[in-house]
């Protein structure tokens, strides 16, 4: 199981590993300190050379005077994309009160806290809507399309406006920082052992007026846990990646371009689907809707042509809307 630490921090700089410097394993390295009412002085340039270049693995990730939050923003499973939640009202949860008094620095979760609600979970701890969320790729081109586009106005914003960050993960072994920023359960077979529940890792900003808190999981975690271990329940598998798509079958005798075709749902938003989409004769594939939430309260999800002309559609209810992850197929 790994072990989870929450720092009640000031966050200070930010960098980011692109797909050119890191194309394996990148991470958002997010710098802080925990004296506010001593802060150190600190060189913001200490990395500022190596940005954009090939990977130096002899080239150090810390910055004198600072501690680090290496935050995954790419996973190095066959899926390599990760969830991604964000919640700007997250005054409203009641860990913000539990942590609101903490001291600045670090601080274990014992058993004690997590009972107590001080501990993180994805999945038993209402910490954010799971139809609300994206699953995205680390780096590509285009605007708001993948982890660095999303994450980066949230950090930026929080080190300008001087806001406290309280981090959940797992402390290095050097002490001078922390990693496992992310979902801790329903791990695949390879990383099971840290698997456990209460145990997630996150990013909960409090600024003067309020709290936003930022949640990440990788795409190949299950969405449905074992509530002793936190192990994957595969029967059946449902992960994150499964959760934000919907299926098409073409049960036609012939291929069915789906240009400019687009889902809608009930409350008007729309997912547009890839430009080349098509589906052969016979043929099923599974479609992501980030921008087409379904609501786990009932919903009706519509597919349209490329003249705005219903296809077909399907409407569901509280009941269904409750078994997360469920596909919705079009017949």
């Amino acid at each position: 199981m790994a072990r989870i630490q929450r720092v009640k921090a000031v966050p200070v700089h930010y960098e980011f590993e692109d797909r050119y410097e890191d194309p394996e394993s990148p991470h958002l390295s997010l710098y802080y300190h925990d004296d506010k009412a001593n802060p150190p002085e600190f060189d913001p340039d200490h990395r500022h050379n190596h940005r954009g270049r090939p990977r130096n693995p002899n080239r150090p990730a810390e910055i004198p005077g600072l501690f680090r939050a290496a935050i995954n923003i790419k996973s190095r499973d066959d899926e390599t994309r990760l969830a991604y939640f964000v919640r700007h009202d997250f005054v409203n949860h009641p860990i913000a009160e539990k942590l609101a008094n903490l001291a600045f620095g670090f601080h274990p979760i014992a058993q004690v806290d997590e009972l107590d609600g001080k501990g993180l979970d994805y999945i038993r701890g209402s910490l954010f809507p799971s139809q609300k969320g994206r699953v995205l790729p680390h780096d590509i081109p285009g605007a708001n399309n993948d982890l660095i586009d999303v994450l980066k106005p949230e950090v930026k914003k929080a080190i300008q406006a001087e806001a406290t960050i309280f981090v959940f993960g797992s402390m290095f072994n050097t002490r001078n920082g922390i990693h496992n920023v992310h979902m801790n359960q329903g791990n695949i077979e390879d990383f099971e052992q840290d698997d456990g529940v209460f145990q997630d890792g996150g990013l909960l900003i409090k600024y003067h007026d309020h709290w936003t808190g930022v949640f990440l999981a990788f795409a190949s975690q299950a969405v449905r846990t074992d509530d002793t271990d936190g192990h994957a329940l595969r029967n059946p598998l449902v992960t994150w990646a499964d959760v934000k798509s919907v299926t098409l079958a073409n049960l036609t005798n012939h291929r069915v371009s789906l240009a400019s075709w687009r889902f809608h749902n009930s409350v008007g938003q729309t997912q547009d689907l890839p430009r080349h989409a098509a589906l052969d004769s016979q043929a099923i594939q599974k479609f992501e809707v980030p921008n087409c939430p379904l609501s786990n309260t009932g919903d009706t999800i519509t597919l349209l042509n490329e003249k705005g002309l219903r296809v077909d559609g399907v409407s569901y209810g509280w009941k269904q809307g409750q078994q997360e992850g469920r596909p919705i197929i079009f017949v």
